[in-house]
């Protein structure tokens, strides 16, 4: 470390403990309106530069980007980041002529100086303390995953679908919606006369996670790549099959008995699936998962090629449907920020389930945009309506209004609960049968739409 950067961070240190409002000399936290005002509380007074929007790093003589960032605890006692961090504008006009390491993201984040601060609820943002000064540093693999993720935001932009990024797109490195909501911050791309939303680089909320509790708590996660690089050439999904492949074709039973794994368990496939991979803990617990923000789906195919079952996901809560906007909404969060990872098993001739293959994937931005869309507010209108039950039958079964499989060929709404008594309240009382709450619902993917999706 040069003595300059040393000084700098040296000197930054020596704030932590303060609270914002102990920092401010300037009356920055005053200001009527400044959402980015405890960024430019330590910008103005602890860096002593004045707050800009240049493509330079914040503090180029020592070749650093400050970031100032919150992270938060939970029940359980552990720490989580609150948000993603946002970095830079993606220009779509200009980035796809760059490299990797001529774009404007490197340009910006090769070297990061992040000032952290616990949020905590009903607290004024002045009485937030500043705790950790801290140089962030990006491991070879992790690297080698942000820059393949910066080649699929590049290649969506060659390809005219600047429009359709998502951040489920890609793995550790985001390209979040800015400003989104405005019709002047949608952008002109160079390959389409679509115009797309304003979008930023980011890292995902669970990277930073997982960055924060490396900083506070020292905690490492299991890692399926920790013994062995990346093979930068190839996907991500295409370096697990690397380590997979030997294992293509064999049954459950072959598998059973070359990991000495015995039992009946429902997660028996995930387990099989971890010991492939050479994990002692969960697949879904290694720091790439929880970094990438990756689900994994354990599959098993018919003879014909065909799913029984439809995919369920997190129950949602009446309440929070009928208080939010689909752009606002829990379930718009959670397509577009995580993929899946598909464990398929499939029955051959004999009756036998065998390992077929694997496939990451994430729910287009397309059908979210247009199909999930329509669910989401086809439902809240319901809920806000009290219109939630159609009839009761002579069996007393609920018979309800809510978007079928017959709706859209993507994505329905049916309970994923343990009994008729598991339930959330209700906004509005069901004007059928007078309840004031209601069996816990979900989202779920029509069987026959990701049958497709295996197959393509």
């Amino acid at each position: 470390m040069n003595k300059k950067k040393e000084k700098i961070i040296e000197n930054s240190k020596s704030y932590i403990g303060r609270s914002f409002d102990e920092i401010d000399k300037l009356f920055i936290l005053s200001e009527e309106g400044n959402k980015g005002a405890l960024g430019h509380v330590i910008e103005e007074n602890v860096l002593g530069y004045s707050r800009n929007s240049s493509s330079q790093k914040d503090l180029p003589e020592i070749d650093m980007e400050v970031k100032v960032t919150p992270y938060k605890k939970n029940k359980n006692g552990s720490y989580s980041a609150k948000e993603r961090l946002v970095l830079n504008i993606i220009n779509y006009m200009k980035e796809y002529k760059y490299s990797f390491y001529e774009s404007s993201f490197w340009e910006k984040n090769s070297s990061l100086l992040l000032f952290l601060y616990e949020h905590i609820e009903n607290l004024d943002r002045k009485d937030f303390k500043l705790s950790h000064v801290y140089e962030m540093h990006y491991d070879k693999n992790e690297l080698k995953i942000i820059m393949q993720d910066f080649e699929i935001i590049k290649q969506k932009i060659l390809e005219g679908r600047a429009h359709e990024i998502s951040e489920a797109d890609t793995m550790y490195l985001g390209a979040c919606t800015k400003g989104a909501t405005a019709l002047s911050s949608f952008r002109e791309q160079p390959f389409s006369d679509i115009r797309a939303k304003q979008r930023a680089y980011s890292f995902k909320t669970t990277f930073m996670t997982q960055k924060i509790r490396e900083i506070l708590t020292s905690e490492k996660n299991e890692s399926i790549f920790i013994d062995k690089d990346l093979n930068e050439s190839l996907s991500f999904e295409q370096n697990i099959i690397l380590r997979i492949k030997e294992y293509f074709g064999k049954t459950e039973k072959e598998l059973r008995n070359l990991f000495g794994v015995s039992g009946s368990s429902k997660a028996i496939n995930e387990i099989l699936f971890g010991k492939m991979l050479g994990v002692k803990g969960k697949i879904s617990k290694t720091d790439e998962f929880l970094k990438a923000d990756i689900v994994p789906k354990f599959i098993r195919l018919k003879n014909n090629g065909e799913i029984t079952e439809s995919m369920s996901f997190p129950t949602f809560k009446f309440t929070e449907i009928f208080d939010h906007e689909f752009e606002e909404s829990e379930v718009y969060g959670y397509f577009t920020s995580k993929k899946f990872l598909f464990v398929i098993f499939e029955y051959n001739e004999s009756d036998e389930l065998y390992f077929s293959r694997i496939k990451l994937w994430n729910l287009p931005m397309m059908i979210i945009d247009e199909e999930l869309r329509k669910v989401y507010n086809y439902t809240k209108n319901l809920i806000k309506q009290g219109n939630i039950v159609r009839y009761v039958d002579n069996k007393g079964r609920r018979i309800t209004n809510f978007p079928s499989k017959d709706y859209n060929r993507y994505v329905h709404v049916r309970p994923h609960a343990r009994n008729s008594l598991d339930v959330y309240c209700l906004p509005v009382s069901d004007k059928v049968t007078k309840l004031k709450n209601f069996t816990k619902q979900c989202f779920w993917l029509n069987n026959d739409y990701i049958s497709s999706i295996i197959k393509q």
